[in-house]
């Protein structure tokens, strides 16, 4: 295994999860984050993103599902894993984020043991 750590690209327009997610992420990962769509695409073209957590309620601009569209319609990695990470916990929800073509979703809050989880299931 290698020791180079991999890139986590977090998009996720609250300040307190931002912190938060990248306290959890950063003992194993890189940690990207972005508040929103231009940031995100920024991220994408300038890193090499090992995963993507997907937060689906942004205040600016495009939700996390139409992110995820776009990424996988026109990103620089289309094929890059996209977890949703979002409080919409409803079966609903889940089956949007799917459709739009994240490859997982984790309802918040969440276990980190969970989270962790997921996460090694794609990276």
């Amino acid at each position: 295994m290698s020791d180079l750590r991999k890139n986590i690209l977090v998009v996720e327009d609250d300040e307190q999860s931002q912190k938060y997610m990248r306290i959890l992420l950063s003992r194993e990962f890189e940690v990207f984050i972005a508040a929103g769509s231009s940031q995100a695409w920024e991220i994408l073209e300038s890193e090499n993103v090992a995963l993507i957590l997907m937060d689906l309620s942004l205040r600016d601009g495009e939700d996390g599902l139409k992110i995820t569209r776009k990424i996988r319609e026109s990103g620089p990695n289309p094929n890059v894993p996209i977890i949703a990470l979002t409080a919409h916990a409803f079966p609903e929800d889940r089956k949007r984020s799917l459709e739009a073509g994240c490859n997982d979703y984790v309802s918040k809050p969440f276990q980190w043991v969970h989270l962790k989880s997921v996460i090694d299931k794609y990276i």
